[in-house]
């Protein structure tokens, strides 16, 4: 497995990936206005990084797709649909992983307890490092995360907000994304 440290120094196999973020579950979670303008962070930055990005959607014909204004900011990123709690259960997701190169997962979206858990306890499983972006992920009830956050981070997972991820890919200031990233943050503290 990879050194927590190597995930600063390069970009290759890093991956992100977007649970559910759905309205039918966005708008029961804990602080959801909070959740949605850090996931739009989340998905502005992997965007500036040119990271693969994948979205999940639980039973999309019957709860709806993704909220719109999260998906319009990578409209060309792949969509995969589920029926099981983990999103290795959706159909051709761990393929679309391996081809991309994707060995750490940059991981948020809800419910932190139950789909983001077992996504997270299962990309472990399949020898991917996971980093779960804890600004970005939420659930209904707040204790729940809590718990489901400590046993991920026993099972070897990174718990880190989002801002300190990408700073740490940058490195310093002489990246050459440093003035575009930092905008981006100035524009998520205004909100």
């Amino acid at each position: 497995m990879q050194k927590e440290s190597n995930m600063c120094e390069t970009l290759a196999g890093l991956g992100a990936l977007a649970v559910d973020l759905q309205p039918v579950f966005v708008d029961l979670v804990n602080e959801p206005e909070n959740l949605r303008a850090n996931c739009e962070f989340f998905i502005h930055s992997v965007v500036l990084f040119e990271l693969p990005l994948f979205f999940t959607e639980q039973v999309p014909d019957k709860l709806g797709n993704t909220e719109e204004t999260i998906r319009k900011l990578a409209p060309s990123a792949p969509v995969y649909a589920k029926d099981t709690f983990s999103t290795f259960g959706a159909s051709g997701f761990p393929e679309a992983l391996d081809k991309a190169g994707v060995e750490h997962l940059l991981l948020a979206g809800v419910e932190a307890s139950v789909c983001v858990y077992l996504t997270a306890l299962e990309a472990l499983s399949a020898g991917k490092e996971v980093t779960i972006l804890t600004d970005c992920v939420s659930c209904r009830r707040p204790e729940d995360g809590e718990w489901a956050l400590r046993k991920l981070a026993a099972a070897g997972c990174h718990l880190l907000p989002a801002e300190s991820v990408f700073y740490g890919i940058l490195g310093g200031a002489r990246h050459p994304y440093f003035r575009a990233f930092t905008k981006l943050v100035r524009e998520r503290d205004l909100k």
